[in-house]
């Protein structure tokens, strides 16, 4: 009788721990899944990347920014670039706008299209309406800054 009521506790220890023990994995599943939409990046390394990104000599020659009516820089809203991010690029504050209400042909639209987090690498997509052309490059981070390498550019088909 001992050794049934043993067994019992036993077992019923046993499927509440197991339990628990999904429920952990779970949790870092979902851990890992934000990460992933997060794209590994801290707000503020994600700020870093995106101005170097912005200052780079390709980008600036892409903008034109002797231009009337180039600047301030303007970024359509996505899952990578939301409006609670602080960014400066020639001078002035870079303003996000909705991707439904676009009124301008001088929004930028910037996309992560591929990543490596291991390694800290992002390759990029921005396409700029009013050129009709696209600018790809890669952002690394290399120690305590970002470096853009690989840069094309070309017209949009």
């Amino acid at each position: 009788m001992i050794f049934k009521r043993l067994s019992i506790i036993i077992s019923i220890s046993v499927l509440l721990g197991c339990n628990n023990l999904k429920k952990k994995e779970k949790a870092k599943e979902i851990d890992i899944i934000e990460s992933k939409d997060d794209l590994c990046l801290s707000k503020n390394e994600k700020e870093k990347m995106l101005e170097t990104i912005l200052r780079s000599p390709d980008f600036q020659l892409f903008l034109h920014p002797e231009v009337e009516g180039r600047l301030p820089i303007r970024l359509q809203k996505n899952e990578f670039v939301t409006e609670n991010l602080k960014l400066k690029s020639n001078g002035l504050r870079v303003v996000f706008e909705d991707s439904l209400d676009l009124p301008y042909g001088n929004v930028h639209r910037l996309r992560i299209v591929d990543k490596d987090c291991k390694n800290q690498k992002f390759e990029y997509s921005i396409f700029y309406p009013i050129e009709g052309a696209i600018i790809t490059g890669t952002a690394i981070k290399s120690d305590t800054i970002w470096l853009i390498t690989n840069t094309n550019w070309g017209i949009k088909d």
